[in-house]
């Protein structure tokens, strides 16, 4: 199959929360049938791509990242339908999470704040203040790279776990979300509250990739470090938060991927020396291989099992 959609350069640095990162040819796809398109013609090529959203749980090594890259960017659209909204993968959450609020609809207001796009947030599972989106997904539009087949999943034909929504290789094009009815000012008051305790309690104003690691079974991985005594531990530009432990943050942007790379390497194994935890990677370090599947914000669709919010 002739892969006709033009590719761009990319600078990842600016493609991603974190900030770091080399090069890497992208394509980007503005409908499903292009997305359907770019796929099935990597695939017949042997090139695994990395689907990447918004960034935000994404960091990618430094110098030429040679895997081929699909943005969903420009898979931005979305349509309400009585308590229902179909968004396709690149659509961002928290422009969503406004629309739905001023149109009475509740359900997404306590994931503002999580950053990402739709296609990641189904991907990671994304969670916020106790809730899982997940829970809200009523249907999903996949791909089948294998074949270019287009076709819905219901919610019960995914494997829902933490942080993690099992495909086995189908990529996510859309989501259908069930939403409730509300009333605006309540559902704006709610999803402000909301934002404003993480914003108490997160560097929502720092460059980072989100959570960095998952939290054990019962433990909080944000504790653990915090215990550990590495809040404000670096390596080079990178630190751990004084916020929230459980946040690696991009000082002055000055950072770079060994930086990150170096510093989440000391953090585990001085949890596991001190608290017996291995901690487990929240954010998604993109590989020239493809052994950890594909990121997904939040940024942001799916590739085997991940995709990049």
């Amino acid at each position: 199959m002739k892969l006709w959609l033009p590719s761009v350069e990319v600078d990842l640095g600016q493609c991603t929360s974190m900030g770091v990162g080399g090069t890497g040819t992208a394509y980007l796809p503005s409908s499903e049938e292009e997305f359907r398109d770019v796929l099935v013609g990597l695939k017949t090529t042997g090139l695994s791509p990395f689907i990447l959203g918004g960034g935000y749980n994404t960091v990618f090594p430094d110098g030429e990242f040679h895997r081929p890259i699909v943005l969903t960017s420009k898979l931005n659209q979305y349509t309400f339908q009585g308590t229902t909204v179909r968004a396709k993968a690149g659509v961002r959450l928290d422009g969503l999470i406004r629309m739905s609020v001023a149109a009475g609809l509740g359900g997404l207001e306590m994931f503002l704040g999580v950053p990402g796009t739709v296609g990641g947030a189904v991907a990671m599972n994304a969670g916020g203040s106790g809730h899982e989106f997940g829970g809200l997904v009523r249907k999903l539009t996949v791909i089948d790279p294998a074949n270019g087949e287009i076709f819905d999943l219901d919610h019960d034909e995914v494997r829902w776990s933490y942080r993690r929504a099992s495909l086995d290789g189908l990529v996510v094009a859309a989501a259908e979300l069930e939403l409730e009815p509300g009333d605006p000012r309540e559902l704006r008051k709610r999803s402000l509250d909301f934002l404003k305790r993480k914003a108490a309690e997160q560097p929502l104003n720092s460059r980072s990739s989100g959570c960095a690691f998952k939290n054990p079974p019962g433990r909080s991985a944000g504790y653990l470090i915090d215990k550990s005594g590495l809040k404000g531990a670096r390596v080079g530009h990178a630190v751990v938060s004084q916020r929230h432990a459980n946040f690696i943050c991009n000082e002055g942007g000055a950072a770079s991927t060994s930086d990150i790379l170096g510093l989440v390497e000391h953090v585990r194994s001085t949890v596991r020396e001190r608290c017996g935890v291995q901690l487990e990677l929240e954010i998604v370090m993109a590989s020239d291989s493809d052994n950890n599947g594909a990121g997904v914000d939040g940024d942001d669709t799916v590739w085997g099992s991940r995709e990049s919010a």
